[in-house]
């Protein structure tokens, strides 16, 4: 009999023990902080985003990897939406589309379409999202080639439909779209491009 309750009261306390918190996976992914503060002075994920590529190219050029990882990690948390109408004149072409693709673990979907609307060409996004991460930028490249391409601007939004005028651009010469990470030189997302 005494055998018995020794065992009862062992069980009783392995299965505390089990119960205990000590024993549950727990998963915390908490951002580094002051981490950008240690590069420069008051520097924060919103300020490093929002800077011009003269300011924020010298901190990138002595940011360790981890920090980078960190700001990409955290860029994706933020959805910026840009909500351009469609243009519906009578007089709209289609002249080129193609489907976006996320890149390097990034998600990208929606339709890029080359439009000619009362004699002015827009590049338009329709059903557009990408994965946040600072300073994305919108270029015309042949097979994804960003240094060879053609900067057209900071993109609007990383969800939504939204126009990019083309006057003045030689965009026949390019055959893909890329969104693109400007301080870390990350392809975010691509629509290859074919001509109606």
């Amino acid at each position: 009999m005494k055998k018995t309750i020794w065992v009862a009261i062992a069980v009783a306390i392995v299965a505390i023990g089990l119960a205990s918190p000590l024993f549950y996976e727990t998963s915390v992914d908490e951002s580094l902080p002051g981490m950008l503060d240690s590069i420069e002075d008051g520097l924060t994920l919103e300020k490093f985003m929002s800077m011009d590529d003269s300011e924020r190219q010298p901190i990138v050029d002595v940011m360790p990897d981890k920090i980078q990882e960190m700001i990409m990690q955290e860029a994706t948390k933020i959805t910026t939406v840009s909500t351009d109408d469609m243009l519906k004149p009578d007089d709209v072409t289609i002249l080129s589309n193609g489907a976006f693709e996320g890149l390097l673990g990034h998600e990208a979907a929606g339709e890029a379409i080359i439009l000619k609307v009362s004699g002015s060409s827009y590049l338009r996004f329709e059903d557009f999202q990408v994965t946040n991460g600072p300073d994305l930028r919108v270029y015309l490249t042949n097979d994804g080639d960003v240094k060879a391409g053609l900067h057209l601007e900071k993109l609007k939004g990383s969800k939504g439909n939204q126009n990019y005028l083309l006057d003045g651009t030689d965009w026949q010469r390019y055959d893909t779209v890329v969104i693109y990470c400007q301080p870390f030189g990350v392809h975010f997302g691509q629509a290859v491009m074919t001509t109606k």
